[in-house]
């Protein structure tokens, strides 16, 4: 009585392994017509590279567990001990003194740190003039130890560094020639005649590596020669108190010769 049922169970199983197999073989033939389809279509150098991809991204993707602690070390970067170089939105500039002697006037400009961090002033400011229309006018700038005293001796040296805490000064001494001829416009050549000049209603100062000028409006009247400002240093201190009045221009024409 059991031969027989044996003998139904194991053709049954015959036939589902018939089965199984006539599957996978189809999904295979499937396979490799898709295979051959899409390698004609786009080559099978692009083919390989899409499968490594994604053989790639799915295997190599995943990290293992491997049982063994990895320590991430943070890196932090140093910042140079000292303070940044003051810029022009961190000052404010004022005339804090003139004098004039024959035909030069000098003046003393202070600088004033209204920002709550410290900054430091280095060796020159640019000086230019802004007509009264807002045009800028030529201003050469001659860079000297000491403009007020030329041949002095003993000035600060110019690479000494001036640090401002919020609220401290610092000062530099300028220097030009006032006597003028004639007053040429904005924009109009010089002609090499004596005593031309330009007229400005505002000094502007520029701290090195400064992004934009500081405006002063004292002196009202800034006329100077062609030649330019005499600049001295930064020097710690707002110079000597403001007295007097504004030197006057000494104009003697007011047409070329």
């Amino acid at each position: 009585m059991n031969d027989p049922l044996r003998a139904q169970q194991m053709v049954r199983r015959q036939v589902r392994r018939r089965r199984r197999w006539r599957r996978v073989r189809t999904a295979l033939l499937v396979a490799t017509a898709s295979a051959v389809v899409v390698g004609a279509a786009y080559g099978i150098d692009r083919l390989v590279v899409v499968v490594h991809k994604f053989y790639v991204e799915h295997h190599h993707s995943r990290p293992r567990a491997t049982g063994v602690t990895h320590k991430v070390t943070s890196t932090t970067t140093t910042a140079v001990t000292g303070s940044a170089r003051c810029d022009s939105p961190q000052l404010t500039a004022v005339v804090s003194d003139w004098r004039e002697t024959s035909d030069t006037v000098e003046e003393t400009v202070s600088l004033n740190n209204i920002s709550p961090s410290p900054c430091t002033l280095t060796g020159y400011p640019r000086l230019g003039a802004g007509a009264q229309d807002g045009t800028p006018l030529p201003a050469p700038n001659d860079d000297l130890a000491s403009p007020t005293s030329p041949a002095a001796t003993g000035t600060a040296s110019p690479s000494t560094p001036v640090t401002l805490a919020r609220g401290a000064r610092a000062s530099f001494e300028f220097a030009f020639t006032n006597t003028c001829g004639y007053v040429l416009q904005p924009g109009q050549p010089t002609t090499g005649a004596a005593n031309q000049c330009y007229s400005g209603i505002w000094l502007e100062v520029t701290p090195p590596h400064g992004t934009s000028p500081l405006l002063v409006t004292q002196p009202v009247r800034l006329t100077y020669s062609i030649s330019g400002f005499q600049v001295g240093p930064f020097q710690a201190g707002s110079g000597p108190p403001l007295t007097g009045q504004p030197p006057l221009t000494r104009t003697t024409s007011t047409s070329l010769p």
